[in-house]
């Protein structure tokens, strides 16, 4: 008899947010063994080292591995071994998408307990359960599911506002997606309409929606409401997760996420440097439009995006707009979003015309 169980894992361990929450660093390090393997990029460390300066000089520096190269299997398994050469026992990862989404994977390969210190909100890779990895051509390697959710993440308000303004709008925009992707032309008023994991996908993205799309500007314009910060962490980097861990199967239409995932594919060198939420904002546009919001409710968020410095079209993150590459984009897609009859492939068409330009 088949199985209908669901391997679910929504959540982290620990989540720790607010100003100067970093404090609680050397406890849980000490909590899970005492000795980390701190991987993350060169900056990002010497943030957080800095601030717990004492932690740090009691870390041996063969155990901080500044990261400066691609987020892949291969360097996941090198810094396993450098993990279990030194008799590490736990992860430490410091920074952005993907050096936390590396030391995810190599905590998972190694068998270990982790920490992430995310140093911006751009994605909520920090409490996600799933490593996006990539091979050394910078095109997408599939993902690794984690054993158990993230031990420890510590989001610390302080640290999260020094990060630059472009982060905080990609990540915005990344967790603004979660709504339209799940909803999609959806019907559903109250929880006897669907199941209940896509209800709650439902409700939770659309209060995402609400809340990043009423106070993204004030936010954007000003860092110094450490309130309404630690709000958008909150948001991005827990609340986000969870919707993204009860969308799995068939709970979304992720066109958004679809067209992220063709450029780092097809346009890995063009795409390197239009940051993930940029170009899930692009395809945000476009599910919008496969969805039939309205004029006004496509407006608002163009012009949303526009007032952060945003791109809003296909030309602004690299995509050669022809007749060629568009099929090759619509047929991508198609086949990822299970998009089969006509009128699904003719609003497809009429989506991605909208972003042209």
């Amino acid at each position: 008899m088949e199985s209908s169980s669901v391997n679910l894992r929504v959540g982290v361990g620990k989540f720790f947010y607010g100003e100067d929450c970093l404090k609680e660093l050397p406890a849980e390090i000490l909590r899970l063994g005492g000795k980390p393997l701190v991987i993350g990029g060169p900056s990002c460390i010497d943030l957080i080292s800095e601030n717990q300066a004492e932690l740090f000089a009691n870390i041996d520096s063969s155990c901080v591995c500044k990261h400066t190269d691609g987020c892949s299997k291969e360097w996941a398994r090198r810094y396993v071994n450098i993990a279990k050469s030194n008799n590490c026992t736990c992860i430490l990862g410091i920074g952005g998408g993907k050096c936390l989404d590396l030391a995810k994977c190599v905590a998972t390969f190694a068998e270990m307990d982790l920490i992430c210190v995310p140093t911006s909100i751009a994605t909520c890779v920090a409490s996600s359960s799933v490593c996006i990895m990539y091979g050394a051509d910078g095109t997408p390697d599939g993902a690794v599911n984690m054993l158990k959710e993230v031990d420890v993440v510590i989001a610390d308000t302080n640290i999260i506002a020094t990060a630059p303004k472009r982060t905080l709008a990609a990540g915005i925009l990344d967790s603004i997606a979660k709504f339209p992707e799940v909803v999609h032309n959806s019907t559903i008023k109250s929880y006897k309409d669907t199941t209940l994991e896509k209800y709650i996908c439902t409700i939770n993205g659309k209060a995402i929606y609400e809340f990043l799309t009423g106070e993204a500007k004030n936010i954007y314009d000003s860092q110094e409401d450490k309130k309404l910060l630690t709000n958008f962490i909150l948001t991005n980097l827990l609340h986000t997760s969870v919707v993204s861990g009860f969308s799995y199967g068939g709970n979304q239409l992720a066109l958004a996420h679809g067209l992220y995932d063709f450029m780092r594919k097809i346009y890995p060198v063009e795409s390197k440097v239009i940051m993930h939420g940029e170009l899930v904002a692009v395809g945000v546009l476009m599910q919008m439009r496969y969805n039939e919001n309205t004029a006004e409710e496509l407006a608002e968020i163009r012009d949303l995006m526009k007032y952060m410095n945003m791109p809003v079209s296909l030309e602004a993150v690299n995509f050669t707009y022809s007749e060629a590459n568009v099929k090759e984009l619509k047929e991508y897609l198609a086949f990822k979003c299970n998009l089969n009859t006509q009128e699904e492939l003719d609003k497809l068409s009429v989506a991605i015309d909208y972003i042209k330009q």
